[in-house]
């Protein structure tokens, strides 16, 4: 169980994870800051529901654009208009929407706000999961456990990750928005397509089509299922 004394720094997408993981911040953490990236990705609708959940929850939120930089730097199908169901220009065992070490770069980021107030130990929050997921290498429980101890050494500052979602699947989260009572929140605040298409669904909007778009539909149903025919 994490102190309930110390203070947060999550992550937040304005996606269904990211969501999940603000509530469970707020649950074990007496304070909390948000913090989105721009990062020139096919759509800015995730920073907008980004906005939106901080304040419907009364958490301060901070938005940090790195997005001439990322453009320049990585290739893939959410910086660009090509087609998410392909593999990956640089590795075709990963899918195009893989964006190189992302959650390196993004908790790095996340890391240096926090240091800017923390001076023993830092609290980061990330939806990252290795269960129902896109193979993301960076989004891998290893990954993460050697990106605190970078964190932590590069800083000279104790850094803890917390991954609440590493070994949940997506009908997992929905189930931990309803036993928080906010799974009509989760289903009304947030945004997880590739696409940032806003068509609603009985599980939240999106294309219905895209990779997340399947991941979070199939994970809705799952949820149901175990929900009403136990």
């Amino acid at each position: 169980m994490v102190a309930s004394t110390n203070k947060a720094y999550i992550l937040l997408s304005g996606g269904q994870d990211s969501f999940v993981c603000l509530i469970w911040a707020l649950q074990h953490f007496s304070e909390v800051e948000a913090i989105s990236i721009a990062y020139n990705q096919r759509h800015a609708k995730e920073i907008e529901y980004a906005k939106k959940i901080a304040a419907h929850f009364n958490v301060p939120h901070f938005t940090y654009d790195i997005g001439s930089f990322m453009s320049s730097i990585a290739e893939s199908s959410l910086l660009n208009s090509s087609s998410h169901n392909t593999q990956h220009a640089q590795a075709s065992h990963l899918p195009a929407s893989f964006v190189p070490n992302r959650n390196g770069l993004f908790l790095t980021i996340i890391a240096n706000h926090a240091f800017k107030q923390e001076t023993k130990h830092i609290h980061l929050v990330t939806g990252t999961c290795e269960t129902d997921y896109s193979g993301y290498p960076d989004c891998r429980d290893n990954y993460i456990k050697a990106k605190a101890t970078e964190l932590s050494l590069g800083l000279d500052i104790s850094v803890s990750i917390h991954t609440p979602l590493m070994w949940k699947t997506k009908a997992e989260t929905f189930a931990m928005a309803h036993e928080a009572g906010k799974l009509n929140e989760l289903i009304q605040l947030t945004l997880t397509c590739y696409n940032g298409e806003e068509t609603m669904h009985p599980w939240g909007y999106g294309c219905g089509e895209c990779p997340s778009c399947v991941l979070r539909k199939k994970g809705y149903e799952e949820f149901l299922h175990l929900t009403y025919t136990v």
